[in-house]
């Protein structure tokens, strides 16, 4: 009873240091701006200053460990108490700014003392499953120090108290009250490992130079695993923004909140933190019982990850307005809240995990030692680019009143850098933290085996001392179990890899059994197999080319059609909800049909469409009955009517086509009398706008038919003829080429936008020449590719299908094979992950139209998009390939980790390219940089984990219904991408069309305008996206493995039926391939197939 009564008094005193530590910490950040006027100091300066603390900080880390193992830990806080109570006395007495430096060195000695210390007690005070919730209490103990130390250092700033200024009284009250709890914890406060020992004892009476040898050993023992190089690799990033936070109370003084309002609002972030620091912690502790080998990792990279568009909103989105506190504080606690699990939920469990107990000290301090050496310079790094990079002016002290102009200039250069030292850290943050997925697990079970022979070793040394007389009694010695439960070695690469390769030698197996029985290794030879992969590519390149088109016309389209973003985004949104609605369809046609015959079809039914976009409107259908010229513009009757593009070749189609009104003139209008106004609800400019966009939206609608007839055919033609582990760099190859049709065709129509060709505009003629050549495309694939199901050289093997179904058993048979697959976990996560991966790249259709209101000319844009568009061909094939050779390093694992490095870096690099760079067409060679790297980076995702996963979660014959319904559903949410950029553009960043003629500054305006709502579109959806890709380290290895086991159940019972039919006298290679089956598929396998597996297993 005593000892639990002292150790949870021994608890309450550290977290009351933990307490005032950060209270200490918080002081200086808290008043930046009043001690920089006191001391006449830069922000450069001022960061130099929480510089030089964090050097002498990182180097006595050290000396903490040494003091830790050989003294008393609580008297080890205590000291660092009492040390940095005197360098804050320092700081308060301080006049010069040299004085400040060297009072914080000695703050930083004190607080280096003090964490290790208290961090490996709470350690010692846990087991590994709740651990994480130990240190998520500590972080929101020491949290609670930072909103006291912050706010109430922040409510006195402004005053004064007898003639000192406030800043100085808050400096004193901490370091007095950092006295008294030092000597708390002094007197009060019992160390575990002392707790059984008199005054001055020690163990092993070793001398001080054998202790620091052996904390040089124990230091090189530790620096060696590879799970602490990774966490401090992403701890020198990751600590790097928190310290550059330091800035937030100063940029919220110079966008005009007061010191009150200030300090609320970091109050609500610091509280915030707290509280997810407490709720990372206990869903660690979750994950890591319900997956031990990935729980905590992944919780750590959605919380690196969200920090990224969460601090573009709060420091790029929101206004520079003092008004709007209660947003800001919105913001400052859902950012607090997500961003502040990492070290409750991973790095603190994980690092008491990889070491033995007796390491636990050493492990924090040179983490703290290592971490801390980066993120000193985020203070002066903040300082530096506001100053050098984004313009901050500094502060001329004695000027007097303070200029508004100014600090709110000085605000938003203080924000841009602040984003740039918070998104690139934890970009790289959250990449580092995927390599733990392949070392953690190995470096855990190698420090519980370390554990396990040192109890032992301790054990037998201190019953020899007892029976020598030579010990004191101590009873503390343990034995320590391990066991290793079955739950873990699902995660396990290496066995993963093991058995990958065994199931890539059955697959050979198999087809060694249809060559033993007469069958082709293959559908099709390979000259035929070759020359239908070019034709379905090239059939790629021409329906991405046909997408391509209308939104790198998007200005001109609207010009013509009087339509806004909103409206322009409409259309894009009537194709794809017709496109989706389609997908049932087209995986009717491909089980029923010809695959290559589909995708002929779908050619002739998008080219169609493209030729009545061409067509949807003509001068003479609308101006015909304008008795002065109409064809040159001008008004009827009051009415404004603007010529229509084909109005110069009017006269020469007439003579060839005939009058296209059927005699009839021209569209009659509403009838009033002649001397009367038409209303102007109805106008005729009104009347022509709506009937233009009607047929557009038509045409669009046909258009999404044919192109939902192609794209599941193409992908599950291109997954048949490739196998797992060249998959990958198949579907890399497919994106190259749909990539050089969006090329072309956006670059062809932004070329021929500015141009006539016999009076017809240039996008026109675009239009017609992507029909024409779509419907050669068609031809060739009907005439010359082969569909592997539909082989033609091969008509009278058994592998072509011996009757047909009905049309209605072709149905009920695809409804059936359509709720299995929606069943399968790891699609319906692949869904959800591609209803907001969609949604991005459906905006970015509003590209071009916002580089040409920049002032980019046509040309100069069609340039970019196509360097865009090129990147993105080579990051899909860089995507495929790395993505096959991490699936053979790391089958379970490495695919996934690939994708979430894709969509994490599109954050950081569209704030760059959309809020960073300025709005200036002279900076053209900055906006291709950014664009190359990001179309590099972004488009890793289908060829490298979607497209492979899919073939592989689902046997071979469900490949293009798992395809279409992954496009349909997948295509209904980012059917409203177009048009909720417009929205955003129009309704919330105010987008003002241009009606009156070219502005140059409206278009600006506009430019600024679409760039925040294309962010916010593109942001949002790709955080999510990132995150949901973690659910599929715990469903695709399940997933996979049953997809084997049943592709190797119905090749057996297919191979049994065809060699049936196909011999005679066939019974004499049956019991060969009963005996394969056996090796390819054990019993058990089969009973958990067919859900007789008695122990619940997850395969």
């Amino acid at each position: 009873m005593a000892a639990a009564e002292a150790g949870r008094r021994t608890l309450a005193l550290v977290n009351l240091a933990a307490i005032m530590e950060r209270a200490d910490e918080a002081l200086l950040p808290a008043v930046y701006r009043e001690v920089g006027a006191a001391l006449h100091a830069t922000p450069m300066g001022l960061g130099a200053l929480t510089l030089c603390r964090s050097f002498v900080q990182a180097a006595c880390y050290p000396l903490a460990a040494y003091a830790a193992v050989r003294y008393n830990r609580a008297h080890v806080v205590a000291a660092g108490a009492f040390l940095w109570a005197a360098a804050t006395f320092l700081v308060a007495v301080s006049d010069t700014f040299t004085q400040v430096a060297v009072a914080r060195g000695l703050n930083g000695v004190g607080l280096a003392l003090v964490t290790p210390a208290i961090q490996s007690l709470v350690a010692d005070c846990s087991d590994d499953n709740t651990r994480g919730s130990a240190f998520g209490w500590l972080q929101l103990t020491g949290n609670i120090g930072s909103v006291l130390g912050g706010l109430f250092s922040l409510m006195i700033a402004s005053t004064t108290i007898m003639g000192i200024a406030g800043w100085r009284i808050a400096f004193h009250i901490v370091a007095l009250i950092s006295v008294i709890v030092g000597a708390l914890v002094r007197l009060f406060a019992v160390d575990p490992h002392f707790c059984n020992i008199q005054e001055g004892d020690q163990l092993l009476h070793k001398s001080p130079w054998e202790e620091m040898k052996d904390l040089i050993i124990e230091a090189r023992a530790v620096v060696k695993i590879p799970s602490f190089q990774i966490i401090v690799a992403q701890g020198v990033t990751g600590s790097f923004p928190w310290s550059a936070l330091s800035f937030a109370p100063m940029w919220l003084e110079l966008m005009g909140f007061t010191h009150n309002m200030t300090g609320l609002l970091t109050t609500t972030f610091a509280l915030a933190s707290s509280l997810g620091g407490l709720l990372g912690g206990k869903m660690g502790d979750y994950l890591a019982v319900r997956h031990p080998n990935s729980g905590r990792i992944v919780l750590s990279q959605i919380s690196s990850a969200s920090a990224i568009p969460l601090a573009a909103l709060l420091l790029l989105g929101l206004p520079d307005d003092s008004s709007s506190g209660f947003v800001h504080g919105f913001v400052m606690f859902i950012m607090g809240l997500s961003i502040s699990w990492n070290g409750p939920a991973t790095n603190n469990p994980i690092f008491a995990e990889i070491v033995p107990e007796r390491s636990r000290t050493s492990i924090y301090a040179l983490d703290r030692s290592f971490e801390s050496v980066l993120a000193s310079f985020a203070p002066p790094v903040v300082g530096f680019l506001a100053e050098h990079a984004y313009g901050y002016n500094p502060i001329s002290y004695g000027a007097g009143v303070s200029n508004v102009g100014r600090d709110k200039s000085n605000a938003a250069a203080l924000a841009k850098a602040l984003y740039t030292a918070i998104a690139i850290p934890m970009l790289l943050c959250c990449f580092i933290y995927s390599l733990l997925y392949s070392t953690y697990p190995r470096d855990r079970e190698r420090a519980r085996m370390d554990s396990l022979i040192a109890s032992e070793l301790q054990q037998i040394e201190l019953e020899r001392c007892h029976r020598a007389g030579g010990y004191a009694g101590r009873k503390d010695a343990t034995v320590i179990d391990v066991e290793y439960s079955a739950e873990e070695s699902g995660d396990d690469d290496e066995k993963a890899l093991i058995h990958y390769h065994a199931e890539q030698s059955g697959s050979f197996s198999i087809k060694t059994i249809r060559i033993v029985m007469g069958q082709q290794p293959e559908a099709e030879p390979e000259r035929e197999r070759r020359r239908t992969l070019l034709l379905v590519n090239l059939a790629s390149i021409m329906e991405r080319a046909d997408e391509a088109l209308l939104p790198a016309v998007y200005r001109e389209v609207g010009a013509a059609l009087h339509a806004t973003p909103t409206e322009l985004g409409a259309l894009t949104l009537c194709r794809s909800i017709v496109q989706a609605a389609c997908y049932p369809l087209a995986a009717y046609a491909a089980a029923r049909h010809n695959r290559a015959h589909v995708i002929a079809v779908g050619a002739f039914l998008w080219a169609a469409a493209t030729f009545l976009v061409a067509i949807s409107d003509t001068f003479l259908q609308v101006h015909g009955r304008n008795r002065r010229g109409a064809v040159r513009g001008g008004s009827v009757d009051g009415r404004r009517i603007v010529a229509h593009p084909y109005a110069a070749a009017a006269p020469r189609l007439r003579r060839r086509w005939g009058d296209l009104s059927a005699g009839r003139g021209p569209v009659a209008r509403p009838a009033f009398p002649r001397t009367a106004r038409a209303p102007a609800s109805i106008s005729a400019s009104a009347l022509l706008v709506k009937r233009r966009w009607r047929r557009e939206a038509i045409a669009r609608g046909l258009n999404g038919i044919g192109l939902a007839l192609v794209v599941p055919s193409i992908q599950s033609l291109v997954a048949d003829s490739s196998d797992d582990g060249t998959r990958g760099s198949a579907f890399g190859w497919l994106q190259l080429a749909s990539s050089l049709g969006l090329i072309s065709g956006g670059f062809v129509g932004l070329l021929l936008a500015q141009t006539t060709v016999f009076g017809i505009d240039g996008w026109r003629v675009a239009f017609h020449l992507v029909a024409i050549i779509s419907v050669f495309v068609g031809i060739l694939n009907w005439f010359f590719a082969v569909d592997p199901h539909f082989p033609m050289s091969n008509a009278g093997s058994c592998d072509r299908p011996a009757s047909k179904q009905s049309a209605r058993q072709v149905v009920e048979e695809m409804i059936k094979e359509a709720k299995l697959v929606v069943q399968i976990p790891t699609f319906q996560i692949f869904v959800a992950q591609g209803v907001s991966g969609s949604f991005p790249w459906s905006a970015l259709s509003f590209t071009s139209m916002w580089l040409e209101l920049i002032g980019f000319s046509h040309r100069d844009t069609a340039f970019l998009m196509t360097t865009f568009w090129v990147a993105t061909s080579f990051g899909g094939l860089l995507g495929g390939k790395m993505g096959d050779f991490l699936a053979l390093r790391y089958p379970n694992a490495g695919r996934i980790v690939l994708s979430q490095i894709s969509a994490g870096s599109a954050v950081p690099l569209a704030a760059v390219l959309l809020l960073g760079l300025p709005d200036d067409p002279s900076k053209g060679i900055a906006y291709g940089i950014v664009l190359f790297i990001m179309g590099l980076f972004i488009s890793w995702n289908g060829p490298a984990t979607n497209m492979p996963i899919r073939a592989e979660i689902v046997p071979e014959k469900s490949r293009t219904s798992i395809y279409a319904l992954d496009m349909c559903f997948e295509s209904i949410l980012p059917s409203f991408a177009p048009p909720i950029v417009g929205i955003l553009a129009q309704r919330v960043y105010g987008y003002r069309p241009d009606d009156k003629g070219k502005s140059v500054q409206l278009d600006r305006e506009n430019a600024a305008s679409l760039a925040k709502a294309l962010y916010t579109s593109i942001a949002i959806p790709f955080t999510i996206c990132t995150s949901i890709y973690s659910f599929l380290y715990c469903s695709y290895p399940r997933d996979r493995e049953r997809a084997r086991m049943q592709y190797l159940i119905e090749s057996e019972l297919q191979q049994m039926e065809q060699g049936s039919s196909c011999f005679e006298g066939g019974d004499k290679e049956l019991p060969w391939i009963a005996g394969a089956a056996d090796i390819l598929m054990p019993a058990g396998e089969e009973r958990f197939l067919t859900g007789d597996d008695d122990d619940g297993g997850e395969g």
